[in-house]
């Protein structure tokens, strides 16, 4: 099964939940809206077999403590189905129904599961307006949140610092924003399991937030 970054739903939640906006600041390392977009350009429309990003889900499975072994490909998946998947657009269409059609921008996601339960990473930037607003739709799909849930993550999401962690109530699923080089937005959002629900502490799922977030260069 694939994991998709936007559909109807996500456009029509977008629509109710626009207005705020990162500011792309940070220390660190930083990755960049224009190297992500490259990223995703090289997985192209068929995705591909390994993450674009340098992500050592080795490093941060010892670093929360994480029992199990976590593998390549979502816990759904189908054979065929690609580890990585990405959208972008280093252009700007403002006819184009796409969140690229107004803004340069990518969405990178890297599946994986742990046991029977999906890990997944999704790494998305823009160079205008909020990402963390981007990434919505796919927040409240993970968590299960009520509309009012989620327009309180996002404020907190999009006050966070670079590098800060924001995990949902369950704690399963948890938005960081990035170091994006002082241009446009950049955050990742880890999810794992479902409906705000996983077989992971939800401090094993901040360690390995933190960890990914530390990675993303």
């Amino acid at each position: 099964m694939k994991h998709t970054a936007l559909g109807a739903a996500s456009a029509v939640l977008l629509a109710t939940l626009v207005g705020c906006g990162g500011d792309g600041g940070g220390a660190g390392g930083s990755l960049s809206v224009d190297r992500l977009i490259t990223l995703a350009e090289e997985v192209g429309k068929d995705g591909a077999d390994n993450c674009p990003l340098p992500y050592d889900v080795k490093e941060a499975a010892e670093a929360a403590k994480v029992g199990e072994r976590i593998q390549l490909g979502a816990a759904d998946a189908e054979a065929d189905d690609p580890v990585a998947t990405a959208e972008g657009s280093r252009t700007t269409d403002a006819n184009a129904q796409s969140p690229w059609g107004s803004k340069p921008g990518a969405w990178i996601t890297c599946s994986y599961h742990v046991g029977d339960e999906s890990l997944v990473v999704h790494t998305a930037g823009t160079e205008a307006g909020s990402v963390v607003n981007l990434l919505l739709p796919t927040t409240q799909s993970a968590s299960g949140m009520s509309i009012d849930e989620v327009r309180a993550y996002q404020e907190k999401a999009d006050k966070a610092k670079p590098g800060e962690p924001v995990p949902t109530s369950g704690g399963n699923v948890i938005t960081v924003r990035l170091d994006s080089g002082g241009k446009g937005d950049v955050a990742l959002l880890l999810t794992v399991g479902e409906n705000d629900k996983s077989k992971l502490k939800p401090e094993q799922v901040l360690e390995l937030a933190r960890t990914f977030a530390d990675q993303a260069k």
